[in-house]
């Protein structure tokens, strides 16, 4: 079997993930797909527009041939967590020969040669890093900016000065330093990306962004939608809730409620943010008016949006370390019916894998408690999206 692995949210999928699943396929010779997708909230610290199994599903219908879930610890973490997570999972499949992705540079040697030096960090770039740290600029921002300053001096890093500036270029760039990390022998391949930036809300450009698409199916563009993505997307959004103001409440609601120092104990919760957190939780009125007043150059929204989900769902740093030790686990979310020999491959390599959420007896016990947070933040998930359908098991498409 030759394999060909994806990491995406597909949230939701656009016409622009079709085309990549395709040319994945297609420019790597894989004859199996498979998709590594995150669950019920994603990486910006928000809530997915629609249920991982439904997500999932188009997957399938747009070419994947499995999709397996990204555990939600590593799903809600910041990039290089985020990278590692993904790895980690797709390191439990045998016969990974490539992992494909989408880059706004389109040059796999860029991002590999950006990997190893972010690998080795040479003193003199770690020394210009930690300056623009003390300064309070956020981690992305700093790393880029200390590149760029550093190929000033060292001329023949010049052209990779650029790359960090790209969020899909970082991301990809995370995803070939995790690879080498763990000593996997699997090439990257990437398309470069078609039409709008990931962050543009511009649903009138050519392959809008799932962002885009996003904010459409807030104000109920569903023609403007149905030019972005493939028709069986459309019809998932169709049975689909645009998101209300559930999910601030319950974080603003927690974020009065603990403790600075309980606060402080959660995952990824550093350099006194938690004092500005509840400093700002306690005269704000909704989540939004919290994070405009909590924010700063060290601290990007999407960083705290992260933090309020963490102190929501109680991650501790602590749990982070235990997922770090654990084994890999597989929870397979959606399989073409005629695939099930995936299956048997899987069970070769990996003793965890899930087919339903009562399989969690079954595995690894360090595990159990990072299952059933994936489980406990889909049900999250359909509060706040009001669906009423919880799923516990895979789908045969």
């Amino acid at each position: 079997m030759k394999i060909t692995a994806i990491i995406a949210e597909y949230n939701p999928l656009t016409n622009g993930h079709a085309e990549h699943l395709k040319r994945a396929r297609e420019e790597t010779g894989a004859d199996t797909i498979l998709c590594v997708m995150s669950g019920s909230f994603t990486q910006r610290g928000e809530a997915a527009v629609a249920d991982k199994y439904m997500r999932a599903e188009q997957a399938v219908y747009a070419g994947a041939d499995i999709v397996v879930e990204l555990p939600a610890i590593y799903a809600m973490s910041p990039a290089d967590n985020f990278a590692y997570g993904a790895i980690k999972t797709i390191s439990a499949f045998p016969d990974v020969y490539y992992l494909s992705f989408g880059s706004e540079c389109g040059d796999t040697d860029a991002i590999a040669r950006a990997a190893k030096f972010l690998s080795d960090e040479p003193e003199k770039f770690r020394e210009i890093l930690k300056s623009n740290l003390k300064n309070g600029l956020s981690f992305p921002k700093a790393r880029a900016e200390a590149l760029k300053t550093y190929a000033l001096e060292f001329p023949e890093y010049a052209s990779l000065a650029d790359i960090l500036d790209s969020p899909n270029n970082t991301l990809a760039v995370a995803y070939a330093m995790q690879i080498m990390k763990a000593g996997l022998d699997i090439k990257l391949h990437t398309v470069k990306r078609l039409g709008a930036a990931y962050d543009s809300t511009d649903i009138d450009a050519d392959y809008p962004s799932a962002s885009a698409v996003r904010e459409a199916f807030k104000r109920g563009e569903t023609e403007k939608i149905a030019a972005a993505v493939p028709k069986s997307v459309l019809g998932m959004l169709s049975v689909c809730t645009p998101q209300g103001n559930t999910l601030g409440d319950m974080e603003l609601f927690k974020l009065k409620s603990i403790s600075g120092y309980d606060l402080e104990n959660y995952y990824c919760v550093t350099g006194g943010i938690h004092n500005r957190l509840k400093i700002a939780a306690k005269d704000s009125t909704d989540i939004d008016e919290l994070l405009e007043k909590a924010k700063t150059k060290s601290f990007t929204m999407a960083r705290l949006k992260r933090i309020c989900l963490y102190a929501l769902f109680d991650i501790t740093k602590q749990d982070w370390e235990d997922a770090v030790a654990a084994p890999p686990y597989v929870n397979i979310l959606a399989m073409k019916k005629e695939r099930k020999d995936i299956l048997s491959l899987l069970s070769m390599g990996c003793k965890n894998v899930l087919t339903r959420y009562s399989d969690v007896n079954r595995v690894d016990k360090s595990l159990r408690k990072f299952i059933k947070l994936d489980f406990s933040t889909q049900g999250t998930l359909e509060i706040i999206n009001r669906s009423g359908v919880f799923s516990k098991k895979m789908l045969l498409i």
